[in-house]
């Protein structure tokens, strides 16, 4: 081989072995959570088998507290848009009583170093895992749903402060006295959208009457009226979801919210409320409105509120 010749072949192989040697693989540790109704821990190690093939070992904590449990995956990785597919095998040891084993498909970002995706289950939803060394994980939603005996997982913390949005309701104009009430107002904006009721859920509190709780889904995109019978001083609430959201704050006399689910099957939703100890807390309705042509009837107002 001429000298010229032979010296471009070397620094052409030293650079490609400097790419590679630069490159950041999929291959190591990771934690984090993933969502099947609740949130749950998970850990997991990804081995490069080369030419796209890669391996894993998928570990969680039993819900007794009475140690894990660990199957085997296999899959591809494509490092040209970083996308991945894990499946099951086989379990490495024996069989928890109870559980099956689920796939995954999702993104490898080399820069942060995290893995997201969808787990491959009708009643599962997405995963979040960090790699050692990366980007940390950011702590859950208030109000998010956490498997029993698996809440001391640092993935699966929550934020303490669940202040949460103050519930809002237009005051009325002594000037101009209201000749309805906010949320007639709400519903015939609703109707004037083409959006038609499709139910309401019905806020259950504690023994302390201090937090309430409501769960609700979304499928694809729907708009969410908050009602409010009774006390509303000091009431807040939080929405903990995985769907997109956007609030109409004061736009409208009381809280509309529009959500649009994320996955096929729909995206899950729980409401919290919370408010000051003292009298009877107040009746709330969380109403659900669609943009389909079905409607439930005449409902989507408090039962009290009907019967006026």
């Amino acid at each position: 081989m001429p000298r010229r010749l032979l010296s471009a072949y070397w620094l052409l192989t030293v650079f490609l072995a400097a790419g590679q040697a630069g490159a950041v693989g999929i291959a190591g540790s990771y934690s984090g959570r993933y969502q099947c109704r609740e949130w749950r821990a998970i850990d997991l190690v990804i081995t490069d088998q080369g030419s796209g093939l890669i391996s894993a070992v998928f570990t969680f904590p039993l819900e007794t507290g009475a140690g894990s449990a660990s199957y085997s995956m296999s899959g591809h990785y494509d490092e040209r848009n970083g996308t991945f597919q894990l499946n099951p095998q086989s379990w490495l040891g024996r069989r928890p009583p109870g559980y099956n084993m689920i796939g995954m498909q999702g993104r490898f970002d080399p820069n942060s170093r995290m893995l997201t995706g969808k787990i491959d289950n009708l009643f599962c939803g997405i995963f979040q895992l960090a790699g050692a060394g990366g980007t940390p994980l950011p702590q859950l939603p208030p109000g998010s749903p956490v498997a029993p005996a698996q809440g001391g997982s640092p993935a699966l913390r929550s934020d303490p402060v669940e202040a949460g949005i103050e519930y809002w309701q237009a005051p009325e104009d002594k000037a101009t006295p209201r000749e309805s009430e906010p949320i007639d107002d709400v519903i015939d904006w609703l109707r004037k959208e083409k959006y038609s009721c499709v139910g309401s859920q019905h806020l259950s509190w504690d023994a302390s009457g201090t937090k309430g709780t409501a769960l609700d889904r979304v499928n694809t995109r729907a708009r969410y009226v908050i009602e409010c019978d009774g006390n509303c001083r000091g009431l807040r609430y939080i929405v903990a979801t995985e769907a997109q959201v956007q609030n109409f704050g004061h736009s409208k006399p009381i809280p509309v919210i529009q959500m649009k689910g994320l996955w096929f099957g729909g995206t899950q939703i729980r409401w919290v409320f919370t408010r000051p100890a003292g009298d009877r807390p107040p009746e709330i309705y969380v109403h659900q409105w669609s943009d389909t042509t079905f409607d439930s009837g005449p409902g989507c107002k408090a039962p009290k509120t009907n019967n006026k």
